[in-house]
């Protein structure tokens, strides 16, 4: 169930909030790679995936796949529904992505918000502090509880690093198809 947790905080992406008229802006894509280290929950999280996340307007499917290319797993989110398929066949259902990732891992993570920060935005709906820069290329906000880092993002960020208490994770993004 590994491969549905990272898909799962993967799909925070997938949580589209419709525009005012009820449409998304624009079409999304992101490949690249997710390594999260650390505790979540009282539990050890060690985790790495190559992933393909597509948005057309408010659906939003993310691929997962092993470090060799093979797919681990494959969820398909709306603003009314999240569901994931395993490689083995295996699926499950629920009417978001937070409430799935809970379901089938027990975890609490900021799915809802994953869906803004990958785009190199603060989620509009939450208060925001902007950090001191690193550098002229990096951007760091806290949200939510989390320290979210953007690097190069010109327009969008190539690398993200995420931290709350004991747990990181980084997303590198090789392209924007």
């Amino acid at each position: 169930m590994a491969a549905a947790g990272a898909a799962l905080w993967l799909v925070g992406c997938a949580s589209v909030a419709p525009q005012p008229g009820g449409a998304v802006a624009h079409d999304f894509a992101a490949d690249g790679r997710l390594l999260a280290r650390g505790e979540v929950d009282g539990r050890q999280v060690n985790e790495n995936a190559n992933f393909r996340w597509r948005r057309s307007g408010e659906t939003v499917t993310v691929e997962l796949g092993s470090p060799l290319g093979e797919t681990r797993a494959r969820l398909v989110a709306t603003p009314q529904e999240a569901s994931i398929r395993m490689a083995d066949g295996r699926e499950a259902h629920a009417t978001d992505a937070d409430e799935l990732l809970t379901e089938l891992t027990g975890l609490t993570l900021p799915v809802s918000q994953l869906r803004w920060w990958i785009e190199g935005q603060p989620a509009p709906t939450l208060p925001v502090k902007e950090l001191p820069a690193e550098s002229s290329s990096t951007r760091s906000i806290e949200q939510a509880g989390w320290q979210v880092s953007f690097y190069d993002a010109a327009p969008y960020p190539k690398r993200l690093v995420l931290k709350h208490e004991s747990l990181e994770v980084r997303v590198a993004v090789s392209d924007w198809p």
